[in-house]
């Protein structure tokens, strides 16, 4: 069946918004939580296989995925307290860092386009706790504006990484174990009116924030019927996984009505499978293609992304096999030293993806004239650099620190993608 695009004139919508404004805002809205980090876990340990998975949603941990704290407390029937010991010996976490796929890819994107027109304005809430205050604490020394950051009483989200450097033969994996706190209580009110201002509206990882998820097709909508640039970003759907195990994954409250409505979707490859309900990376992609989209990257850890483009939002580009930073891994394969862990690696590619669509937009290129490649150079480059620091978030030591970094990377992926015939 051929799929159906929707157009911003059905909505009664201007359009994409004019390029040629002095100031481009992005509002940004999702989860922000404390990551605790647990590095130098072995997932195949004696002391962790009462706590692996079985099957699909069963509430064990899972390399690569996120489950719910409480649901792993069922799996295990122990309290959550004593799980923990089994990851360190005293129970605690090596590194704390600020986590959560929204506003770590915020940040990557806000430091990116330091010196530009641009701004960064992250919409979630935090609880009135102590983890609170770190979160507070960390995001207040990134240029993300924080205005539309509520504080409403409860526990804060926060999530336990269980790191193992070793997985996947040395390219390292994480497992995450979330309590969503606060979070559960963020819906549609809370986001406010505010959020609609922006030029761009990054739903990220709405997983975490159910309400958010469960309304994401009429906030899809709204976006849309203003004229405004929809990017999707998603997370490991546990909630849903656990309801439904094996079953595809819906996306907000009409599943085949949210699709159209994207501009851009940033996945990755166990969530391209699970969304589209196949079994292969090919199939997911093809599943994208005929939902509605106008673009998507699916990531695949250290291999490579699939991006695809049907010319209403980049300019097209057939499906296409694109690598991870060859720089990048010459890096960390001469200084092992320097390496940290694999978190947050997909938040900082949606970030660095981000932050080239923004800085291309504001140079005057205007949506279906943005250049994929050139996009997915700051992707590959940011998410691989991730690697060099413990944690998703990288606090600069000035302005302009990270940006220097990955551009350095950045113009070295031209040369890469023609060694391997793309242009």
């Amino acid at each position: 069946m051929p799929r159906r695009k929707i157009r911003r004139s059905e909505f009664g919508g201007t359009g994409f918004r004019g390029c040629t404004m002095k100031k481009y805002r992005i509002n940004v809205c999702g989860c922000a939580l404390a990551d605790n980090l647990y590095t130098g876990i072995d997932f195949h340990a004696p002391a962790l296989a009462p706590f692996m998975s079985k099957k699909p949603g069963d509430g064990g941990i899972s390399p690569g995925r996120l489950v719910f704290a409480e649901d792993l407390e069922t799996f295990a029937k122990i309290p959550y307290n004593e799980i923990k010991k089994h990851f360190s010996v005293t129970g605690e976490p090596d590194a704390r860092n600020l986590g959560g796929p929204a506003v770590v890819g915020a940040i990557c994107a806000s430091q990116l386009l330091y010196a530009k027109s641009a701004g960064f304005h992250f919409f979630g809430v935090m609880g009135t706790d102590s983890t609170g205050d770190f979160i507070h604490s960390i995001v207040t020394q990134t240029p993300v504006d924080i205005t539309h950051y509520q504080r409403m009483p409860g526990n804060s989200p926060c999530t336990d990484v269980l790191s193992d450097p070793n997985f996947h033969d040395g390219k390292g994996e994480r497992s995450f174990l979330n309590r969503i706190g606060i979070a559960s209580e963020f819906g549609v009110k809370q986001l406010g009116d505010a959020f609609f201002e922006g030029d761009i509206l990054w739903f990220s990882a709405t997983a975490l924030v159910p309400q958010l998820h469960d309304n994401l097709t009429s906030l899809l909508k709204r976006g849309k019927s203003a004229g405004k640039i929809n990017v999707v970003s998603t997370v490991f759907d546990f909630r849903n996984e656990k309801k439904n195990p094996g079953k595809s994954w819906p996306l907000g409250e009409n599943t085949k009505e949210s699709y159209p409505l994207i501009d851009l979707l940033i996945v990755d490859c166990e969530e391209a499978l699970r969304l589209s309900g196949t079994d292969n990376i090919s199939d997911a992609a093809g599943f994208f293609i005929n939902s509605g989209v106008s673009a998507f990257f699916i990531t695949h850890g250290a291999k490579d992304f699939l991006a695809w483009s049907d010319g209403e939002f980049f300019t097209p580009l057939s499906l296409t096999a694109l690598p991870v930073s060859a720089a990048v891994l010459e890096e960390l394969a001469a200084h092992p030293e320097r390496r940290g862990d694999t978190t947050g690696c997909g938040d900082n590619f949606a970030g660095g993806l981000l932050a080239s669509v923004v800085e291309q937009l504001m140079e005057g290129a205007s949506p279906g004239k943005l250049d994929p490649l050139r996009a997915a150079a700051w992707a590959a480059s940011a998410g691989g650099a991730a690697c060099f620091h413990a944690g998703g978030t990288y606090l600069e030591k000035f302005s302009g620190e990270k940006r220097a970094v990955i551009e350095h990377y950045a113009s070295t992926y031209p040369e890469q993608l023609k060694k391997t015939g793309i242009n």
